[in-house]
């Protein structure tokens, strides 16, 4: 009788191949980063009101340096306003104080006076009402009226694609009636200009731009 006696079993090699990292897109790193810009919105809204109105009167005071010829102490407010964003971080801050959850906008109120003048009735036979919306952060503030309501939103630092970059102290004055507005909304721009004189330009360019027709006067 023979007896057979099995070889032991081969145990494999462990491998030395070294297992790959799944590979992490560079944009993945990139998005993860925070804009410094963006924490400080993070803020209380009192807080956000609070530098906003800040910003508002450092532009004053460096328009009153400007005007006395002030380099230093203008050097300085710029400097300061720098440290706060500048006029890009002014800007959406005030983009993120419009917002629904904070108030809303201006538009709501804008809207609420025209119902209650009864524009909308008074003037049926003239709609849509031309709207220039200056220093717009949002190009769908007046979306919802659009049946009655063409608004044309403008700014110098336009944060959306849909509002049109313009200087509204150098828009050309209506030669006719077919370019004039019905209304001109500054909400939060005469009150941003530090200087006087310019304050009262942008009233004479409004009144230009609005026009006058005695068959529509609004």
């Amino acid at each position: 009788m023979t007896s057979t006696t099995s070889a032991p079993p081969k145990l494999a090699k462990p491998s030395h191949r070294r297992h790959r990292r799944k590979a992490i897109p560079v944009t993945a790193h990139i998005s993860s980063h925070k804009d410094p810009s963006t924490t400080r919105f993070k803020k209380s809204s009192q807080e956000t009101a609070r530098l906003i109105r800040r910003f508002h009167v450092l532009n004053k005071e460096l328009a009153k340096c400007r005007a006395a010829g002030d380099a230093g102490k203008g050097a300085e407010i710029e400097a300061e306003m720098e440290s706060m964003g500048g006029l890009d971080w002014y800007q959406k801050a005030s983009t993120l104080g419009q917002s629904k959850r904070r108030g809303g906008d201006s538009s709501k109120w804008l809207v609420g006076v025209l119902e209650e003048e009864g524009i909308k009735e008074k003037y049926k036979d003239f709609l849509p009402l031309r709207l220039l919306d200056v220093g717009a952060l949002s190009p769908s503030n007046y979306t919802a009226h659009s049946s009655w309501i063409r608004a044309t939103p403008i700014d110098l630092n336009p944060q959306h694609l849909e509002i049109r970059k313009q200087d509204f102290l150098k828009m050309t004055p209506p030669t006719s009636d077919d370019e004039r507005f019905d209304v001109v909304c500054l909400s939060l721009v005469v009150n941003f200009v530090g200087d006087p004189v310019d304050r009262g330009m942008y009233f004479r360019s409004m009144i230009a731009l609005l026009g006058f027709d005695e068959h529509k006067p609004m």
